[in-house]
């Protein structure tokens, strides 16, 4: 390889390491309001947990999500349920392409 196109490979490297960010005490990255994961599988989990109630939801919020390259997690709010004012967190866990692996409440 000649000296260029190493340079370039470290820098690409860097560049793509760099990029990972993981939230280890539970605070999200700034700028993005803890939201991390595709927007395909965000909408996916909304739909999922909206779908747990018949469809009914007044209002139906990806709270925050992790990206990650196998299935990311996405925390979801269901607010308005149970023909009252409470709100139920769930736990999705999806694809990046919008397959809902797992959904649970969140305890």
């Amino acid at each position: 390889m000649t000296n260029s196109i190493r340079i370039a490979v470290t820098v690409a490297g860097g560049l793509a390491l760099g990029a990972c960010v993981i939230a280890t005490n539970g605070s999200a990255p700034s700028g993005n309001g803890g939201r991390q994961a595709a927007s395909a599988g965000e909408s996916a989990c909304m739909a999922a947990v909206n779908s747990q109630y018949g469809g009914k939801v007044d209002t139906v919020r990806a709270a925050s999500s992790e990206y990650s390259e196998a299935n990311s997690l996405v925390m979801v709010d269901a607010v308005g349920v149970r023909g009252g004012s409470t709100t139920e967190r769930w736990r999705c866990l999806v694809s990046n392409d919008g397959n809902v692996a797992d959904l649970s409440v969140a305890q």
